[in-house]
């Protein structure tokens, strides 16, 4: 692990104890002058002259295809990250069971089978998961079949052709039990995944990927216990460091807090589009993408780390049996917009929608109407339900008043309507002529009008 990442270790470790310090200490008032002056041998910090040069033939560079991104399975999300995957640290936030595992790694399969080479560092899963998940998306076969003992002869006879595909990638694992590889484990595998694939053109000449299964699984550093908040919080800043200084691109997946996982990400977030002649979503947007930013477990610092921020959530009312679809959506983007577009699970692989969204567009809209339609009908029987105490309350002013005829408005209000002045005018009004109101000094005297019209 280089000094500088090493470093950075150390400076979030004591920032972190000194909060917790700070968190037991009793307060007390510093002192006009008590400031951090810095060390006293610092050195002058550089003029922007010495990087503009080199910043101009990086977009030289980027500009006329030497240096690209990583590109996605996925056409569609191009426009979420500008392309691709540039160097930097890229968060995907999903919940459990949406298969957020899986389409890491259809992206990593995708990128090594184009000789860019994938590092993969799996927390949870172990070899033969990760072996059986990789098989099964080259042969077409659902994973879990393969796992569970359910393969038939054909689908092991498809997964057996599928092996010469895989076994020249540059395909590179790390796996450790949950909690058992910190930050610093990490720092120095990517270390030496650069330093086998060094850049011999310059920066940008030979892009990685780096893919961290899941962000909320990093262990705390030998000796040093920590909370995991801020575990991930030094996580994070250390992948962005080294995605920065190692020009790698780092897909890292973290996990949605509970309290999160039910969200409406449609109407929280606001997500809008406008709609082709096929009915399917065109110009996608996300106008409150803060809404959403903050999905991760532990979140904070993850999202402020991170040069892209994106969500997966499953529209469940696309659930055809086999497939389901999903909102892809990015509310952060390292110079590209707040956007979201569609993709479908078919329980094993992820594709783009062969409708282009369609589906997904229509589930809402009848969702929607049947949302309105049932609000519609609270509102109707509720009125109902006000009118039906309407026509008591006037049925119990007209009883009373017949076998009390001659009492005061009092007297009939409180033994008709307990004494209530809302459920009193709109009886009375009701009832119009057929209750008279005789005033006799000044009191008034009520009685009930047979012949009148009888609105009760």
């Amino acid at each position: 692990m280089t000094s500088a990442i090493s470093n950075l270790i150390d400076e979030l470790d004591a920032a972190s104890t000194k909060e917790r310090r700070q968190k037991t200490a009793p307060k007390r008032e510093k002192p006009a002058n008590d400031f951090d002056r810095g060390p006293a041998n610092r050195t002058a910090a550089p003029t922007i002259a010495s990087i503009l040069e080199a910043s101009i033939e990086r977009a030289q560079r980027r500009s006329d295809g030497r240096e690209k991104p990583i590109l996605l399975p996925w056409p569609i999300l191009a426009d979420h990250f500008g392309g691709g995957l540039w160097p930097g640290l890229h968060v995907l936030n999903a919940g459990t069971g949406l298969g957020k595992t899986q389409l890491v790694l259809q992206s990593a399969a995708f990128t090594a089978k184009r000789k860019t080479p994938v590092l993969y560092i799996g927390l949870e899963l172990g070899e033969l998961d990760l072996a059986l998940r990789l098989l099964g998306g080259e042969a077409n076969v659902p994973w879990s079949n393969l796992w569970t003992g359910k393969a038939g002869p054909a689908h092991l006879a498809r997964v057996r052709e599928a092996l010469p595909a895989l076994v020249s990638l540059p395909f590179h694992f790390e796996v450790s039990r949950p909690h058992g590889f910190p930050a610093s484990a990490v720092a120095s595998a990517v270390e030496g995944f650069r330093a086998l694939y060094p850049e011999p053109d310059g920066p940008g000449s030979r892009p990685l990927l780096v893919v961290v299964d899941f962000l909320q699984l990093i262990g705390a550093e030998a000796g040093k216990e920590s909370e995991l908040r801020i575990r991930i919080g030094q996580a994070s800043y250390v992948l962005r460091e080294l995605a920065k200084t190692l020009g790698v691109a780092i897909f890292a997946i973290s996990s949605v807090a509970r309290e999160r996982l039910k969200i409406d990400v449609r109407s929280s977030a606001r997500l809008e589009w406008d709609t082709d002649p096929n009915g399917c979503p065109i110009n996608r947007r996300i106008l409150d993408p803060d809404a959403i930013i903050g999905m991760g477990k532990e979140s904070g610092d993850i999202e402020y780390s991170a040069d892209s921020v994106s969500v997966m959530v499953r529209v469940p009312e696309t659930w055809d049996g086999k497939t389901c679809d999903v909102i892809f959506a990015t509310p952060k983007g390292r110079a590209t917009g707040a956007t979201w577009s569609p993709l479908r699970f078919t329980g094993y692989q992820y594709e783009e929608c062969d409708d282009r969204g369609g589906r997904m567009v229509e589930a809402w809209q009848a969702s929607d109407e049947r949302r309105e339609r049932v609000r519609e009908e609270k509102k109707s029987a509720k009125e109902q339900k006000r009118l039906s105490g309407i026509e008591a309350d006037a049925a119990s002013i007209r009883t009373y008043v017949s076998a009390h005829s001659g009492c005061s408005v009092r007297e009939a209000r409180v033994n008709a309507v307990g004494d209530s002045a809302r459920r009193w005018a709109p009886a009375v009004a009701l009832l119009g002529n057929a209750l008279v109101q005789t005033k006799i000094g000044s009191k008034v005297s009520l009685s009930i009008m047979e012949a009148a019209n009888d609105h009760t």
